[in-house]
């Protein structure tokens, strides 16, 4: 009987290892559930553990410090690209979605290439590309070929 709140213990971790960073929560302080915004590492069964991803209603987005995933690009062919800014870019609006100290940033109009996620505690804004990564985790990953997005 002593095991039982053990292993009640390790269920319960592991059922919200998926969600590692989260919840993210709206502008009322609310938690959003996990369909629409996500924050996980990647597998390592697909080589890309060293990335973490973020899944934004519906939309799949890289933090790729040192390019695992290849090559990203957009839709019209444009290469797209991880990168950490000094400031927010003009025309990129807070939407009031936050987790902790950081709170998403997108423009409408490019919001299919980039997601900002600026860091109050820091004073950066992470830019962070598109990613439509098809990972099978049986060890591999392909560009989504729909969109042309990643490699393998």
């Amino acid at each position: 009987m002593r095991r039982l709140p053990l292993l009640l213990l390790v269920l319960l971790l592991g059922a919200c290892a998926f969600n590692q960073f989260g919840p993210w929560r709206d502008e009322s302080g609310q938690p959003l559930e996990g369909s629409q915004v996500l924050q996980y590492q990647g597998f390592e069964e697909c080589g890309h553990e060293d990335v973490v991803f973020l899944s934004f209603f519906g939309r799949m987005y890289a933090q790729d410090d040192d390019g695992v995933l290849g090559q990203l690009t957009s839709e019209d062919g444009e290469v797209l690209t991880f990168a950490i800014l000094d400031e927010v870019p003009y025309g990129v609006v807070a939407r009031g979605l936050t987790l902790g100290d950081r709170e998403i940033y997108f423009e409408d109009a490019t919001l299919d290439e980039y997601l900002y996620i600026h860091r109050n505690d820091e004073g950066r804004t992470e830019r962070w590309p598109r990613a439509e990564i098809d990972c099978d985790r049986r060890g591999s990953f392909e560009a989504d070929s729909d969109t042309g997005v990643g490699s393998g």
